[in-house]
């Protein structure tokens, strides 16, 4: 497996755990000793830009964000940017003037939401992140916006799809909330911008992941792996399965594929 030049890491629940809101010594020192041996390493998460500092003691070489809508290099330099189409922005912020219901908007620098319920903090306090400022969403649309997260059930996800945001796709790693994009945005579309951006070959890849949105990125590395706290479609999208993230599925995975 020396051949692999280029390894991606979803955030929550594969390098952070949901547990302790950290991530474990086993995965620092793994990261570390993957750079060391000349292997690139990138974040490939639904997070904004502006909320990784779960993983800022962490080196990497690269940042996949929202999804695969915004890439840039460590050193700062944009590699690719998708924000979502003005116009289904406003469509959605007309749609919730009737329809009140939970819609967070992800730009930049910062996440703003309509207004906040129990669904709404009990997943801020799953990945523990604090509770966005509210804001009216028609001055919110005045920034490019790269990610929508709506709180809502699967059937009202699909409504806003096929009635509003025509232009977008959906992701869902829990069943409180779906992740929403620029069609065309994933992760695995991410790792193909920083393969290309650092002359690497799609063959030269490896991603773990536990989540519904990590399914595109397992299935287009050469060697996706899913953490063992993944649910079972997760699990049989990938050619690997370690071990949770709390028992070391990190370290174990690299270990077995003789990377560390």
């Amino acid at each position: 497996m020396n051949d692999i030049k280029a390894i991606f890491f979803d955030i929550d629940g594969t390098l952070v755990s949901f547990n302790t809101h950290k991530v474990p010594q086993s995965a620092i020192d793994s990261i570390a000793a993957l750079r060391a041996n000349g292997i690139k390493t990138f974040v490939a998460t639904g997070r904004m830009i502006g909320a990784l500092n779960v993983v800022e003691s962490l080196k990497f070489d690269g940042y996949v964000a929202y999804n695969g809508a915004y890439c840039v290099t460590a050193e700062g330099k944009l590699v690719f940017s998708s924000p979502i189409d003005r116009n289904d922005l406003v469509k959605l912020a007309n749609m919730l003037e009737n329809d009140h219901f939970p819609v967070a908007f992800m730009k930049l620098h910062e996440t703003t939401i309509n207004y906040v319920d129990n669904t709404v903090l009990e997943v801020l306090e799953q990945i523990n992140l604090p509770v966005p400022r509210i804001e009216d969403p028609f001055q919110t649309i005045k920034e490019d916006v790269y990610q929508i997260c709506i709180y809502s059930d699967t059937e009202k996800e699909r409504q806003i799809l096929d009635e509003v945001l025509h232009n977008c796709i959906s992701n869902r790693w829990s069943n409180l909330f779906a992740d929403i994009n620029m069609r065309g945005n994933h992760k695995s579309s991410g790792m193909d911008h920083m393969i290309t951006h650092f002359g690497i070959d799609l063959k030269q890849t490896m991603a773990f992941g536990d989540g519904g949105n990590d399914i595109p990125m397992l299935k287009h590395a050469a060697i996706g792996i899913a953490m063992g706290n993944a649910d079972k479609n997760v699990k049989s999208n990938a050619d690997y399965i370690t071990d949770t993230v709390d028992c070391e599925g990190i370290s174990k995975a690299l270990e077995f594929f003789k990377l560390i």
